[in-house]
């Protein structure tokens, strides 16, 4: 996970090898399959995941049929930021496409974090609205 992680922050904001343990000690491992469900529809959230390895699809549904919302690459951040936000269940599903390697974290250790950090405070203020900006245009 630390090479990923590093690779994928370092487009943002480059951390010292203890920033990049220190961000790495809040995620923890996540069993998932092919076709597993990460975040299922009107599920609540409130957790951050990171891709380590894999590729994962983010679709709604509407009149029984799939619309694909984004296909996420790893190494990546994704979540259900509108679902966070605003404290409502998720609009999305968010499914594996082959087996993957998934890291979760609590959103408020993210938040007591970037507390501590301001370089984690920039660097989550820079992934969260590069995914809300992309996002909010299919979310009504």
């Amino acid at each position: 996970m630390l090479h990923n992680l590093e690779k994928f922050t370092s487009k943002y904001v480059s951390f010292t090898t203890e920033e990049i343990f220190e961000l790495a000690s809040i995620f923890k491992p996540l069993l998932v399959q092919e076709n597993d469900f990460v975040i299922k529809k009107g599920q609540n959230v409130s957790n951050i995941y990171f891709l380590d390895n894999g590729v994962l699809n983010s679709y709604i549904e509407n009149n029984n049929r799939m619309f694909n919302v984004k296909f996420y690459f790893s190494p990546i951040f994704f979540s259900d930021l509108n679902a966070i936000k605003n404290q409502t269940q998720s609009s999305r599903n968010f499914v594996t496409v082959k087996k993957s390697n998934v890291f979760i974290a609590n959103f408020e250790d993210i938040i007591k974090l970037n507390a501590k950090s301001e370089k984690h405070k920039l660097f989550f203020k820079m992934i969260f609205e590069d995914d809300y900006m992309f996002n909010s245009n299919f979310i009504s």
